[in-house]
């Protein structure tokens, strides 16, 4: 009984110590998009594929965003973004281009020095090779990310090259953690008289589960020491 009271206060710190991560998928076909001037091709189906293509110009843009309830919504946050994965086929035209992610969310608090807390806030993925084989991940602690207020086209935080984590900018400015986001993809120009195109095929994400509050803890634990005394106690006949 001893072992088995151990093994139930182990259980009780297990999922405490270990939150899991809630698995969802969304449909490209469902997604906002937008750009300069793209042309968007959606597959037919329920669930289909979308095509963005950039037509020969080096001054447009294309991207695909999932966010509110009529546009795939997921419910996340800056916060509790654990993973995000895309099957996407690219055709590039030139060396280095490539899509990256996109996080989209407005801070009341002005606490990234943006103009304004009604500006759009744009964390924009800027590194390189992020896309392996037919699948672009983003990791909150490897993917980089810029900050720019896109309502001014300033970028914030030490400029466009000062890119981070996600993980080291919730942990500088935790403010961010609680902000409802739209997770995008992106992609720039192939330069002048050139075109490419970038076509997302399925989606995945996975977010954190909320992590419990001290009273739920409390009541936890008070649970299973209870349990715990129950089962050890002797038999009364």
């Amino acid at each position: 009984m001893k072992k088995f009271a151990f093994a139930l206060l182990a259980m009780a710190t297990a999922l405490v110590s270990a939150p899991a991560a809630l698995a969802g998928s969304l449909c490209p076909n469902v997604a906002w998009t937008g750009g300069s001037n793209d042309t968007v091709v959606t597959a037919s189906g329920s669930c289909g594929a979308v095509t963005l293509f950039i037509p020969n110009s080096a001054a447009d843009g294309a991207s695909l965003y999932w966010g509110s309830s009529s546009y795939g919504a997921t419910g996340l946050t800056v916060g509790n973004l654990a993973s995000f994965n895309t099957s996407v086929s690219f055709n590039p035209t030139g060396a280095g281009d490539q899509p990256f992610y996109e996080l989209d969310f407005r801070d009341s608090s002005d606490s990234l020095g943006q103009a304004s807390g009604s500006d759009t806030i744009l964390m924009l993925e800027f590194q390189s090779g992020n896309v392996s084989g037919n699948n672009m991940l983003l990791d909150p602690n490897a993917t980089l990310f810029n900050v720019l207020d896109n309502t001014t086209g300033v970028y914030l935080e030490g400029g466009q090259s000062n890119a981070h984590t996600l993980a080291y900018w919730l942990a500088l400015d935790p403010n961010l953690s609680s902000l409802p986001t739209w997770v995008g993809i992106g992609m720039g120009e192939g330069g002048s008289g050139k075109a490419e195109s970038l076509t997302i095929n399925s989606a995945n994400y996975a977010e954190y589960a909320a992590t419990p509050e001290p009273s739920s803890l409390l009541l936890l634990f008070t649970g299973m020491m209870g349990l715990a005394f129950v089962i050890r106690r002797p038999a009364c006949f």
